[in-house]
């Protein structure tokens, strides 16, 4: 089940997602399990006792901007090429600059189906620390179900984004999410923080692609 924790990184992906830094429950948790540690990319994960879902937690160090990453976010038609594994990616509706709906599928490795979900991704800037926060709730009825995919059924993401300089910044990424379907147990937590890591690393890559360059966004001071 814990490879579709990597799920959550393209409506970054992701990405996100409050409800707080370290954990998207307010429950009692399991303590986090640092399972990857790479490129100034940290990775932990923890299950949810009682429950279908696990969580996911991503440290990252990343040189830009809050508005190339919010272009970046917002960018649904190019999330093929910059959110990890997604499959497709349609734009359903643009509410504002700082909320979006869309429908995304990720490819999972065979023989489990691909899963798919409607995202609703929200845009704030707190006016005082100037951190940017990112949420992105699953919306499992945003749009009709799709052949040969499952629906995820439980997804919720939450960025934490704030500027160390003016070109770098500092990301908590956190996502909890329930993959819906039968999962093999082999893929398991290592693959999960595998796909994590590649996901953040593609992200910080494509931050400093022409097409994110020189964006403004009103709800956006820097």
């Amino acid at each position: 089940m814990r490879l579709f924790q990597s799920g959550c990184f393209w409506v970054l992906l992701i990405i996100s997602f409050g409800l707080g830094v370290g954990s998207v429950q307010a429950q009692a948790q399991e303590a986090w399990k640092l399972a990857k540690d790479k490129d100034q990319i940290q990775v932990y994960t923890r299950n949810i006792p009682g429950s279908r879902s696990s969580e996911l937690r991503v440290e990252c160090a990343m040189e830009g901007t809050q508005s190339q990453l919010v272009a970046l976010l917002s960018d649904i038609a190019n999330y093929k090429n910059v959110i990890y594994k997604t499959k497709s990616a349609r734009l359903i509706r643009r509410v504002s600059e700082t909320e979006l709906l869309y429908h995304v599928v990720t490819a999972v490795p065979w023989p489990v189906s691909d899963r798919d979900m409607g995202v609703k991704l929200t845009f704030t800037q707190d006016p005082a620390t100037k951190i940017l926060h990112v949420k992105g709730v699953g919306m499992p009825d945003l749009v009709a179900t799709q052949p040969n995919t499952v629906r995820i059924a439980d997804w919720l993401a939450i960025w934490q984004v704030r500027p160390v300089t003016k070109q770098r910044m500092q990301v908590t990424y956190t996502c909890r999410l329930d993959p819906g379907g039968d999962i093999p147990s082999w893929l398991d937590n290592v693959a999960a923080a595998t796909s994590a890591y590649q996901s953040f690393l593609l992200i910080r890559n494509s931050l400093s692609l022409p097409r994110y360059q020189n964006k403004s966004f009103a709800f956006l001071s820097q």
